[in-house]
């Protein structure tokens, strides 16, 4: 009878220690199974761009970045083309980034920021009031207006280059000023192609900007 009664003992003490065991596994792969990754910033999270500038988004494949729709082909204008402006300018450049190129147009001085209208011309484009006509290096033209003077009569005001091959760039290949007259300066601006574009304008210092959506690199 104490050997039937030790045996049943035993046998209480060992469904007990199993059940222990049972337990602690299970919290354990609790413990695994709690773990999350975020997938808040995963290959469908579009990244936050510059104020300025279009957004990028990640490649679903994880291959390669796709850059969002911006911009279009069509003409662009502001509210009055034809304002006139006391600004002049300060400063012309091209800045490449991953999704598009980038043509800014600085200007300096007192004043409201001048009229201006941005849109894509067949070659030759004619250099200022002569009779002269020009092709712009490339397959496509984008013609920049602006209602002030890029330089002044007097030599204020812009003092660089007016024909610009940019380095680095691969789509944006001449920048040529091919009208400065009157309160009037226009820059022909040459491209491999035709790319949708938008135009802001931007203060502090007075710009105008224009992006080019180019092909993705890297």
């Amino acid at each position: 009878m104490k050997r039937l009664t030790a045996l049943t003992a035993a046998l209480v003490l060992v469904a007990a220690c199993s059940s222990d065991r049972s337990s602690n596994s299970g919290t354990a792969g609790d413990a695994t199974d709690s773990t999350s990754v975020d997938t808040t910033t995963g290959d469908t999270t579009a990244t936050t761009p510059a104020t300025d500038g279009p957004t990028t988004v990640a490649d679903t494949t994880g291959t390669t970045e796709v850059c969002a729709p911006e911009g279009d082909l069509d003409p662009k204008a502001s509210d009055d083309p034809l304002l006139m402006s006391s600004l002049v300018g300060a400063d012309i450049r091209v800045g490449v980034h991953p999704c598009y190129e980038r043509l800014v147009i600085e200007l300096s001085g007192t004043g409201d920021f001048p009229g201006w209208n941005v849109e894509y011309v067949d070659d030759p484009v004619r250099l200022g009031e002569s009779d002269e006509f020009v092709e712009i290096a490339g397959e496509a033209t984008l013609q920049v207006t602006m209602r002030m003077w890029m330089t002044t009569m007097e030599g204020g005001g812009y003092q660089g280059e007016i024909d610009i091959f940019p380095d680095g760039g691969a789509h944006v290949l001449e920048l040529r000023q091919t009208e400065n007259h009157e309160g009037m300066c226009i820059w022909s601006i040459g491209l491999d192609a035709e790319y949708p574009f938008t135009v802001e304008v931007f203060t502090s210092p007075y710009r105008l900007v224009i992006d080019f959506q180019v092909p993705a690199s890297g």
